[in-house]
């Protein structure tokens, strides 16, 4: 299993599993039932999301990407970037992706996107929400003699 794919299951079962402790012993000490049930709801949402990209993750449903961030611009007044993207295959790939996508121009990165986004038919064309599963950044290394 790919690092940043089991870093976001790690992530979603850790948030899911805080709110639910949290919500239910603040929830039974106030005698809380509204909070209670949604507690117990988030929990559920959460087990449906770490099922959902385990499944994911363990049948491969996903693309990797392996290239070069070749620009990226942000927009001052919406949510996303948009990002220029160049595989190792001469490729370029133009998607809009969430601000705190930390993507910097001129680094290499894999990123891992889940199958079903229409990335394999429409190399070239801008994707708006192309379904971003994870990324790491690939570290280059140089060998002396």
């Amino acid at each position: 299993m790919p690092k940043p794919l089991f870093t976001r299951l790690a992530a979603i079962c850790a948030v899911g599993l805080f709110c639910v402790l949290f919500g239910c012993v603040y929830a039974l000490s106030q005698k809380d039932t509204i909070l209670l049930v949604m507690s117990l709801l988030l929990g559920l949402c959460c087990i449906i999301r770490f099922l959902l990209l385990y499944h994911t993750i363990k049948t491969e449903n996903y693309l990797i990407l392996e290239g070069t961030c070749v620009k990226r611009e942000k927009s001052p007044l919406t949510r996303n970037q948009k990002v220029l993207f160049r595989t190792t295959d001469g490729k370029e790939y133009r998607f809009s992706l969430e601000k705190h996508t930390r993507l910097l121009a001129g680094h290499s990165y894999r990123l891992y996107f889940k199958r079903e986004c229409a990335l394999e038919e429409n190399p070239g064309k801008a994707l708006h929400d192309p379904a971003l599963i994870g990324y790491d950044e690939l570290m280059e290394v140089s060998v002396e003699e």
